[in-house]
């Protein structure tokens, strides 16, 4: 792959929004690294898309070591995510469990292991996070514990990277036609509405704007709603 080109991890790239930002990072002229768990579903993504590799991840299992050909990262943009639905007594501790290790942990982990990469080429680290750390929980305690735990390490890492040259934001998405929100709908008995939540895309735009900020100016936290 080029070494000329910028470089773009996207972590959960085949789920919707993680798919979304690889093609819009790649249309941009990225290489990118595609990275995720199904390693079939990364290879026929990478197959699509030129400049790109897959590079299989799985939170729940320990952090795989980074690829020596990534000489250094110019972009880490954090998409994977689990949602579980049940009240604080019905939910069982392995199920909090699960969904700290890939909300929370996992993502810690890689970081941790692209940061003398993301230093080198003084990026930008970008976590999708949601507006559920805005609005109740109740119902949803392990994953709105989850993201607001991905906020605080937002914070940090913001914090103690800046003088690394690393700068970090936060996106927090309202809904978003996904997968994942078809589990959130079903889970609260409502429908699911498409039409009514935002795109993928609209949430890789938004990746694309956190990039094209100019060099005097960091946006740290960035807020999307649906319009409707």
């Amino acid at each position: 792959m080029a070494e000329t080109k910028p470089v773009a991890v996207v972590v959960g790239a085949t789920g919707g929004i993680g798919r979304a930002v690889a093609v819009a990072l790649s249309d941009e002229g990225y290489t990118v690294w595609l990275a995720g768990r199904d390693e079939a579903a990364l290879k026929s993504l990478a197959a699509e898309l030129p400049d790109s590799a897959p590079w299989t991840v799985d939170f729940e299992d320990d952090v795989a070591e980074v690829p020596l050909d990534v000489p250094k990262v110019d972009v880490l943009v954090h998409c994977a995510g689990v949602f579980a639905s049940g009240t604080v007594d019905e939910m069982p501790e392995d199920q909090w469990r699960q969904v700290f290790t890939v909300n929370l942990f996992g993502v810690v982990g890689l970081t941790r292991e692209l940061l003398p990469r993301l230093r080198a080429a003084r990026g930008k680290v970008i976590l999708v996070n949601s507006t559920v750390v805005r609005t109740s929980a109740a119902g949803r305690g392990a994953y709105a514990a989850s993201k607001e735990a991905l906020r605080v390490f937002g914070e940090a890492l913001h914090q103690e990277e800046i003088d690394h040259g690393v700068q970090v934001t936060t996106i927090y998405p309202g809904r978003v036609a996904t997968d994942m929100q078809r589990t959130v709908r079903r889970g609260e008995g409502g429908p699911f509405e498409p039409a009514r939540y935002l795109t993928p895309e609209t949430v890789a735009a938004a990746v694309l704007v956190v990039l094209s900020t100019p060099a005097d100016g960091h946006l740290t936290e960035f807020v999307l709603k649906p319009a409707w």
